[in-house]
């Protein structure tokens, strides 16, 4: 079964909002990701019941996984794929655009370990091409999709991160390449609003989980959720004691649809789910609840520890996002239900 054709998937999108789609065209970087592939399931659901469906133009680097992806809307003709790395010349993109949603980068540890500067260029100059593509063939909006990692680290009073905090990052450590290259993409969008007379806005989302995580995502929830899946072992490769905010991977997309919308030129929200602010360890066990598993603690590799990020409390204050009218509404627990639906697959 294929992931789309889940009863339970489905009707999770149920409560998203679409506002301003019908007729336009958008692109989406990173559409094989797991908030890019969420967010193409989410439009081409709804353009089932639109008699003005929106276009949806998928970009990633490798086709044959895109392929395999989108399989049951790869020949509709209001899908069209692309293959491109964003830091080289964008080719093979409409004459004009009304949307570009950015969320193409590495995201997860191992890759900010093997490839520290495809993560940062693919953030800085693959942000920097879509936005000059974009400002000269009629884009309307651009939304970029940073992350709650900007952040850096917390103040001494370890308060929640609201958008306007800016914390330290090393930049001794390549690991600094995820954290630096989303502000630095960040501050270009800035910088073409006020040059160029862009409409961008940014979303920031915490640690998103959900059943369109890759089968390579090597974040700790992902590989939690696998195990529960399996119903295997949890294991935990440190103490977990960092408190973090999750969200569920729909709940983000109905977020960056409602940002589209309705968020204000220059204005960054936060993606969290409130109800999901938890540590490692928490998360953990509450994962090994859900799939009738147990934890276990073991020492984490090199490359592991490389991949780790230093940041003690990563918290995020959603409040400018919830003034816009967004709330988490999954169905049943976020995590059982991640769980249910991966169930229904035949391979995660």
């Amino acid at each position: 079964m294929l992931l789309i054709d889940n009863a339970l998937y489905q009707a999770s999108f149920k409560n998203v909002e679409y506002e301003g789609l019908q007729d336009k065209t958008i692109i989406v970087t990173g559409a094989t990701g797991m908030i890019g592939s969420c967010l193409i399931d989410a439009i081409m659901l709804w353009n089932r019941k639109q008699t003005r469906p929106c276009t949806v133009i998928a970009v990633s680097r490798k086709e044959q996984t895109a392929r395999d992806r989108f399989a049951y809307c790869w020949h509709n003709p209001y899908f069209r794929y692309v293959e491109l790395d964003v830091c080289n010349q964008v080719k093979g993109f409409p004459e004009s655009v009304d949307y570009i949603i950015h969320a193409a980068s590495n995201a997860d540890p191992v890759n900010f370990s093997i490839a520290p500067v495809d993560t940062l260029l693919a953030n800085v100059i693959g942000t920097n091409n879509l936005l000059n593509y974009g400002r000269m063939h009629g884009m309307k909006r651009f939304l970029y999709v940073s992350s709650g990692e900007m952040y850096g680290q917390p103040n001494a009073s370890f308060d929640d991160f609201t958008e306007e905090y800016c914390g330290p990052v090393d930049h001794e450590s390549p690991r600094s390449c995820y954290p630096a290259g989303k502000r630095a993409a960040e501050v270009l969008c800035q910088c073409y609003i006020s040059q160029h007379q862009v409409d961008a806005v940014i979303v920031r989302p915490c640690h998103v989980f959900g059943p369109t995580m890759t089968h390579q995502d090597s974040r700790a929830v992902s590989q939690f959720i696998r195990s529960a899946v399996k119903q295997k072992d949890i294991i935990l490769k440190s103490a977990g004691l960092v408190e973090r905010s999750h969200c569920y991977v729909i709940d983000a997309v109905n977020a960056m649809l409602l940002v589209l919308a309705k968020g204000e030129c220059g204005k960054a929200y936060n993606i969290a789910d409130r109800k999901y602010q938890m540590t490692i360890r928490d998360f953990a066990y509450k994962a090994a609840e859900a799939g009738g598993c147990h934890v276990i603690f073991e020492n984490p590799s090199d490359l592991e520890m490389k991949g780790y990020s230093k940041v003690t409390r990563a918290v995020l204050d959603s409040s400018r996002l919830e003034a816009l009218g967004w709330k988490p509404n999954h169905l049943i627990s976020a995590i059982e239900e991640t769980i249910a639906v991966l169930r229904g697959q035949v391979t995660i």
